[in-house]
């Protein structure tokens, strides 16, 4: 390591070795409010005005996790950006409904200010309208969904309702919710308000179609493969109706039955509508000990379809089951530079929850994109710290260029050491990051995990 590199680490290594900071605001409250009070108090001292939203954002969203809304509230209106002010009170107000307080959430999404299409307004009430539903008030969710001025966010809405539905168990109720995305109840509404952007035709379809493919998905991830390839089969779209078969294919996949799994994307009518299917499969196969045939399908999906995603994660699998050298192997196979670069940095993680750092930081290193060796590294700093290696965490984090994703790291390492059992330790680091940004969302961070 060269001596430049190595003094950050050492720095804040030496940092650590002094008692905790003498200005460490008294307080009497609740730990989880205490660190949230000195998380945001450090917020005045940050000077970037991008660092100081990104803070207020995660201290307003941890308060109302704490189920300290107004708090929440009154940090999101300090942030004087309006598209992270607005996400955050979208945040806001799905735990405001997911606490039961639907009157309160109904407000603070109708506070929001954003004219845009898809806007954070709209995504609020969808937001609040889930939880309704989860809640078993499907008409008070179908109340709020039509809140919505655009059209075609309302029936995205009423899809996610007919999905929550179905999960829940209601089949019914979720096709009778579906049915009246459909019906002509809608459709002159629908004509008034998009016919500058929609044919009559196009107008009612999509989210109908999606709905009922997200019913099939549940069909099948409950175990009723043959309710879900039913539900597909009556599906009129084409698209819609090969998303959902292969939808049913890759669940197949994951629960071992590679056959089934063939057989189901074998029916899929869409040009490459097979592709996310034939990649569960090879997985699969990999995964269960059928590495060859599991490798010529990746292989025939790379060249058939130009998609690598399989061969790389074969390459990872093969590290997480202990031979990292299969897997380079298979990482310098790809052709994609791409892909190539995602397959060394699932060895390098493998290798780090393995334990093996020193080969886990050799294959970051190797990772010629900065951003992708720093997902890699970022993960080794991780599992050292859950490993007992403090010291060699934060080192490993010093090694990741760009200043953000090394406080991202950096804040993870407190994180984890606090999550380990070693709360004063965990603090001790986040006190001692070199910036406020990265102190605050550490001592955020350590807060929402608490109990």
């Amino acid at each position: 390591m060269r001596l430049a590199s190595s003094l950050p680490a050492l720095a804040l290594l030496a940092a650590l070795t002094q008692p905790c900071p003498a200005q460490t605001p008294p307080c009497s409250g609740p730990q989880r409010e205490c660190l949230l009070s000195e998380a945001l108090a450090n917020t005045n001292d940050i000077d970037q005005i991008r660092d100081k939203q990104m803070a207020l954002a995660a201290i307003a969203s941890a308060q109302a996790l704490s189920n300290a809304f107004e708090p929440a509230k009154a940090t999101a209106r300090a942030i004087k950006d309006p598209y992270i002010q607005n996400e955050t009170l979208v945040i806001i107000a799905e735990l405001e409904a997911k606490a039961g307080n639907i009157k309160n959430a109904l407000a603070t999404a109708r506070s929001i200010d954003d004219q845009r299409e898809q806007s954070a307004a709209m995504a609020a009430l969808q937001t609040v309208a889930i939880k309704q539903a989860k809640a078993g008030d499907i008409a008070g969710a179908i109340q709020s969904t039509n809140e919505m001025e655009d059209y075609t966010a309302r029936l995205e809405a009423q899809a996610a309702i007919a999905l929550t539905q179905a999960e829940a168990g209601d089949m019914a109720g979720a096709m009778t919710t579906v049915s009246k995305m459909k019906s002509s109840y809608w459709l002159p509404q629908a004509k008034a308000e998009n016919s500058m952007r929609f044919s009559e035709t196009a107008v009612d379809d999509y989210w109908y179609y999606q709905a009922l493919v997200m019913i099939s998905g549940v069909h099948a991830r409950k175990g009723d493969i043959a309710a879900a390839i039913e539900t597909a089969r009556a599906i009129q779209d084409v698209a819609a109706r090969s998303k959902a078969m292969a939808t049913a294919a890759v669940v197949q996949a994951e629960n071992k039955d590679i056959a089934g799994a063939m057989a189901t994307a074998s029916t899929i009518e869409a040009a490459y509508g097979d592709i996310g299917a034939l990649i569960a499969v090879s997985i699969a196969q990999a995964r269960t000990g059928q590495l060859a045939p599991g490798l010529e399908l990746a292989r025939n999906i790379e060249s058939a379809y130009g998609d690598v995603t399989a061969l790389i994660a074969i390459a990872g699998l093969q590290a997480e089951q202990g031979d990292a050298k299969a897997g380079l192997t298979i990482a310098q196979s790809i052709r994609n530079f791409q892909g190539n670069l995602q397959a060394l940095k699932l060895i390098s993680m493998a290798q780090a929850r393995n334990k093996d750092f020193a080969s886990a930081l050799e294959t970051a290193k190797s990772i010629s994109d900065l951003r992708v060796r720093a997902d890699a590294l970022e993960t080794i700093a991780v599992q050292q710290v859950k490993a007992g290696d403090h010291s060699a965490a934060l080192a490993t984090a010093q090694l990741i260029d760009n200043p953000y994703r090394r406080s991202d790291a950096e804040v993870d390492i407190a994180l984890t050491r606090s999550q380990m059992g070693d709360l004063e330790g965990g603090l001790k680091i986040a006190r001692s990051l070199s910036t406020k940004l990265g102190q605050s969302l550490a001592l955020t961070k350590i807060a929402q995990s608490l109990p």
